[in-house]
C-alpha cells in the first residue's frame, strides 16, 4: 500500500508540475503578445501618471529706455528694418527690455500683454495682447522687447509686462518699468501705481 501511495504521490507532483509549466508557458507567451501589440501600436499603450511639475514663472532685469526711435530700438533687439520708412524709423518712443523665465508650462499656450499705465492716476492708456509663448521645455527663458511711441506732451508712464494663463485665466509673471515721459517731457509722479508684486 505504502509504494502504491508514493507512485501516487510521485504522479500527483508530476502533474502538478507540468501544470506549472504550461502556466508559465502561456503567461510568457500572453506577456510577449501584449509587448508586441504596444510595440506595433504604441497609440493603445497606457500612459504614465507622473506628478505634475511645479508650475512657476517671472519677469525679471526690467530695463527701460525712455527715449529711443524706432529705428534705434529695432537695431536693440536685432529686429529687420525693412519694411519701415524713414519717418517711422525716426519716430520717438519709450523702449523696455526683460528676461521672462517659465517653468512647469510645457507645450502650453501663454500670453504676454503688455499695457501703458498713466502714472499720475493709475489709468491704463494702452494695451496689446498679440503674442503668444508656448514652452517646448519644462523651464525655459524668454527675451522680452517692446517700443512704443511716445504720447502727445508732458506726463509720466510706465509700461507693465504680463504673462498670462488663459486656463484658469489670470496674469501668472508680472514685470513693469520705470516712469518715461511723453513728447513733452517727463513730469513724476508723486505716487508711482506698483502694479506688479515686489518694491
Amino acid at each position: 500500500m505504502s509504494s502504491k501511495a508514493g507512485a501516487r504521490n510521485a504522479t500527483d507532483e508530476r502533474r502538478g508540475m507540468s501544470l506549472a509549466k504550461q502556466a508559465s508557458v502561456v503567461i510568457g507567451l500572453v506577456s510577449g503578445g501584449v509587448g508586441l501589440f504596444f510595440l506595433f501600436f504604441p497609440q493603445f499603450r497606457p500612459e504614465r501618471h507622473e506628478p505634475a511639475p511645479d508650475q512657476s514663472a517671472r519677469v525679471y532685469a526690467v530695463a527701460t529706455n525712455p527715449h529711443t526711435t524706432h529705428g534705434n530700438f529695432l537695431d536693440y533687439a536685432d529686429r529687420s528694418k525693412l519694411g519701415f520708412t524713414k519717418e517711422q524709423l525716426a519716430e520717438v518712443g519709450a523702449s523696455a527690455f526683460a528676461r521672462i523665465e517659465i517653468a512647469g508650462y510645457r507645450n502650453k499656450d501663454l500670453i504676454l500683454e503688455r499695457q501703458v499705465v498713466n502714472a499720475r492716476n493709475g489709468d491704463v492708456v494702452g494695451k496689446t495682447t498679440d503674442l503668444t509663448v508656448t514652452p517646448p521645455a519644462d523651464r525655459v527663458t524668454h527675451r522680452w522687447s517692446e517700443w512704443i511711441p511716445l504720447r502727445p506732451g508732458r506726463g509720466s508712464y510706465v509700461m507693465v509686462i504680463k504673462l498670462l494663463d488663459r486656463r484658469p485665466e489670470g496674469a501668472i509673471a508680472c514685470g513693469q518699468t520705470s516712469e518715461f515721459g511723453g513728447l513733452g517731457g517727463l513730469v513724476p509722479a508723486a505716487t508711482p501705481p506698483h502694479v506688479c508684486e515686489g518694491p
